[in-house]
């Protein structure tokens, strides 16, 4: 083995780059779906992410309860398998995703904080007369399927497709998704009065969840997606725990 081979391969067993690997990811966030749908189970939730994706999936024909877990599932395997790198797991590197969800989200509780709009900001969930754990189920479902949806899919597609296929350069691609995708993220959850024409958009509070779907679009580019979903299931739990 050549001083270069060795040096990629230390180079590819570094933590910060197995925890971009999908396999870790998807161990990850598996229990984040499965608490969610489990605590949903009986009483339901009317999480805006999961709702929109069934209809999307009901395009198709398929409308399995449970094929939106297995989708975020299926994604994850696939993107493992194309790596090319095996599906070795390290206990050690989910361990320390954890402890990063923590860490990345308390700059987004302070803002939250300092702004005084720290508040539930995933779109739908439970119910209003739900106990505690069921609303403890939605937020972390939430952190799963939002990030999903805005992060992974989204910014996924626009890179593919403006990289890949159009061969524009990936950092300002890379940005401008970023920025893009935040900005979907935070009118998907302005208030159904908005959207009807009933009520005025509270631009201070756009600006609030843009900039935390700026921070979390960021986190996805470099740490990957289950740290983004882990740090955004901590908030929505946070908040939870502050307002109940």
């Amino acid at each position: 083995m050549t001083r270069r081979d060795r040096w990629l391969r230390g180079r590819s067993e570094t933590y910060a780059r197995q925890t971009l690997r999908p396999v870790h990811s998807l161990l990850f966030v598996l229990p984040m779906l499965a608490f969610f749908h489990v605590g949903t189970f009986s009483g339901g939730s009317d999480l805006l992410a999961l709702y929109h994706l069934r209809r999307l999936l009901g395009y198709f024909n398929a409308t399995l309860a449970l094929l939106p877990p297995a989708l975020i599932v299926v994604v994850l395997l696939a993107q493992q398998t194309l790596h090319h790198d095996g599906f070795r797991v390290r206990p050690r590197v989910l361990a320390g995703m954890c402890g990063e969800a923590v860490g990345w989200v308390l700059p987004l509780i302070a803002l939250g904080h300092i702004t005084g709009r720290l508040w539930l900001h995933q779109a739908g969930g439970a119910d209003a007369s739900a106990g505690l754990l069921q609303e403890l189920c939605v937020a972390v479902g939430a952190g799963a399927y939002e990030e999903f949806v805005f992060r992974m899919a989204l910014i996924g597609l626009l890179m593919l497709l403006l990289v890949d296929v159009f061969e524009l350069n990936a950092d300002g691609v890379a940005l401008a998704s970023v920025l893009v995708t935040a900005a979907a993220f935070s009118a998907y959850h302005l208030s159904p009065a908005v959207w009807s024409g009933a009520d005025a958009v509270a631009w201070d509070d756009f600006l609030f969840r843009w900039i935390a779907g700026v921070y979390l679009g960021v986190l996805f580019l470099y740490r990957g997606y289950g740290i983004a979903a882990g740090a955004h299931a901590v908030y929505n739990l946070y908040t939870v725990a502050y307002h109940y």
